[in-house]
Order: C-alpha cells, then sequence, then structure tokens
C-alpha cells in the first residue's frame, strides 16, 4: 500500500511528526508535494491532505490554479481515495482579498474528499449532517499531544526556566501562546488578565505584537494604544512568530495556566500543548475547543460574552492549585500520545487503501 501525504517535508514540523507517528506504526507513508502534483501514473493508494493551503505552499492561488487543482483531484480520486483532517472551517488568512478564493479552495478539498477526519466530536457531528458532506466517510482523530519531541524538556527546572525569562517565582503566570489575529483578541486579552486585578498576576504574551503595514496609520495607532494599555496593566508583550521547541517549552513550563484568546475557531493545538505540560487551559466555548475543555473539566467563557473571559481566567488559577494540571496531563497521555494518533491514522490509512480498485 502506498500513501502520499500532501506537502513537503522540513517545511511543516506538524506534518513530519505526522509521518513518523505513522511510520513507528509500521507504515511507509511519502512526504511530498511535488508527487501530488506531478507523480504519473499515480500509484499511490491514499493521498491525506492536512491544510488546503499546503498544496500551494501556503500562499493564495489564483483562479486558474483551483481550477488545476480541480483537475488534479477529480484525476486522484479516479486512482486512489483521499483523506482530508479538518483541522479549520475557514482559513485563517486575514487578508480579505484573499478569503473568496480561499474559501473557494475549502471548498473544492471538502467536495473531492472521500474521508474527512475531524479533531473533535462537534466538527464531525457538523459536517455528518450537512447535506453535501452527508456521504463522506467522517472519523475522530484528535490532535496528538507531541510527547515524543517535547520528552526533552519536560524535567526542564521551574525556578531555573523562570530566571531565564526574569519572571519571579512568587507571581502567577497565565500564559496566552501563539500570535493574535487582530485587535479584537488583543483586547479580549488584556480585559481578561485586568478582571483578575491580583497584584502578583503575569500575563505573558510572547506573539502579540504582528506587523502592520504603514499605510494602514489607523490600524498602526490603535494597535499601539492597545499595547500602551496592556503594558500599563503588567503584562509582558513580544513579537516572535515561531520559536524554536526549547523556548516554546520555557514559555509553558514557566506559566501556571494558559488562557486561549481566540473569538472563535475549530481547534486549537495549545490545548493538547497545555495539557502536555500540566497546565490548566481557559479557553473559548466554541468548536472541537469548547468540547475538549468541557469534558475534561477546565474553565471556558463564551465568545459572545468577552467579559466571561475575566471569569474563566480566575476560575483556571483556582483549579491550577487544585491540581487539575496533573490531570490534565494524564488525560491527554491516556488518549493523545503521539504513538495512539500515529496508530490511528495507520489504521485509517490501511482500511481506506483497502478498498482502492
Amino acid at each position: 500500500m502506498n500513501i502520499l501525504l500532501a506537502c513537503n517535508r522540513g517545511l511543516d514540523w506538524y506534518s513530519d511528526a505526522h509521518a513518523a507517528g505513522v511510520e513507528a506504526a509500521n507504515l511507509p507513508i511519502e512526504v511530498s508535494l511535488e508527487k501530488f502534483w506531478s507523480a504519473s501514473p499515480f500509484d499511490y493508494d491514499v493521498v491525506h491532505i492536512q491544510w488546503p493551503e499546503t498544496l500551494f505552499n501556503w500562499r493564495t492561488p489564483f483562479a486558474d490554479e483551483l481550477e488545476l487543482l480541480r483537475r488534479r483531484l477529480k484525476d486522484i480520486r479516479s486512482r486512489a481515495k483521499i483523506i482530508y483532517t479538518r483541522h479549520n472551517e475557514v482559513s485563517h488568512n486575514a487578508d480579505a482579498g484573499a478569503q473568496r478564493i480561499l474559501r473557494e479552495l475549502y471548498a473544492l478539498i471538502e467536495s473531492e474528499c472521500d474521508v474527512m477526519v475531524h479533531l473533535g466530536e462537534p466538527s464531525k457531528t457538523a459536517c455528518e449532517t450537512r447535506p453535501d458532506l452527508r456521504e463522506k466517510q467522517h472519523v475522530m482523530i484528535p490532535i496528538p499531544v507531541y510527547d515524543e519531541i517535547y520528552a526533552p524538556y519536560l524535567e526542564m527546572d521551574r525556578a531555573e526556566v523562570r530566571r531565564r525569562l526574569g519572571i519571579p517565582l512568587h507571581q502567577k503566570v497565565a500564559l496566552a501562546f501563539g500570535h493574535f489575529r487582530n485587535e479584537a483578541e488583543r483586547q479580549l486579552t488584556v480585559h481578561a488578565f485586568g478582571a483578575l486585578n491580583e497584584r502578583d498576576a503575569l500575563l505573558v504574551a510572547p506573539g502579540w505584537n504582528q506587523p502592520i503595514p504603514k499605510w494602514r496609520p489607523l490600524a498602526l495607532l490603535h494597535s499601539a494604544c492597545q499595547t500602551l494599555r496592556a503594558r500599563r496593566r503588567g503584562m509582558r508583550l513580544g513579537t516572535k512568530r515561531l520559536l524554536p521547541h526549547p523556548a516554546v517549552a520555557r514559555y509553558f513550563i514557566a506559566a501556571d495556566v494558559v488562557f486561549l484568546q481566540r473569538l472563535d475557531g475549530l481547534n486549537s493545538a495549545n490545548v493538547p500543548m497545555a495539557f502536555l505540560f500540566s497546565k490548566v487551559v481557559a479557553g473559548p466555548d466554541c468548536g472541537n475547543i469548547g468540547y475538549w475543555l468541557r469534558k475534561t473539566g477546565n474553565p471556558v467563557f463564551k465568545p459572545s460574552q468577552p467579559s466571561s473571559a475575566g471569569t474563566a481566567l480566575k476560575q483556571a488559577l483556582d483549579l491550577a492549585a487544585s491540581g487539575l494540571g496533573k490531570a490534565n496531563y494524564q488525560f491527554a497521555m491516556s488518549n493523545w500520545s503521539m504513538r495512539q494518533i500515529g496508530e490511528a491514522y495507520a489504521a485509517l490509512y490501511r482500511k481506506t487503501g483497502s478498498h482502492v480498485v
């Protein structure tokens, strides 16, 4: 059986880790974007697409390229089965001009796949009841915790990590990890942290600042005001978008709780990451994010009521003292380990590939 993961190896550590997990389950898998577009004759039994954007190396395609993709997918489906993992409902690309064609790209992948993998039950249930997707096979396989990647860093000394980051040991630290997609997420975080009203609390946001074009002066001014307000409240802000694994681990080890600064969204890799580092999570009650947080007893807030985020963050700090973080770790290692997820995908590939004529 020949399996193709349609992306470039080495550019996306998530996909590289996915391939390693499948290979550990004794199933060879090839990672190649070139083979997706050029292999002829196409001798793969299963093609797996993670994010639709990866088919164009994370750039927005042109309309004629979408038509080429449509033809390629139909040709592939005449010889193989296509599996699509539904990480997002729509692209996170904030460029309004790109959204229309990216929506078309997502709709095309959904319509041409044979199997849809969902990272939580809400996504699976929603798609199973959609008239245009009822005929697809729908399965649920969660995001892994990447325990094998971060294993060398789990035992880092917390006191030393905080010293290195310049954070006093006595402070209660909330981590808002990942980049902030818009000003609404920054405002949500500022208000949630302000609601704590604790002298010894600190919120760390390594990916707070993102470049704003100079031709958007009002956006620049608003962002500057929001940043100033955040700093006055004692938040520690950064401009880091991509971090190496040791640096990521240090931020999670230094934190007491993790705050998910999203107002919408289907999934968040910060949930399993926080669980791996034994942290309590406060996040939005939406999509698969809310499903997993509620299932494990972590506090959620209503995206339609951003003021509830402060209450959720307070609850997270209280629950951290009660030992919920350790329970989160145990849940993750019992259900989301790289070995388990790799085996689940290998089983899905074998089952799907066995139906190829």
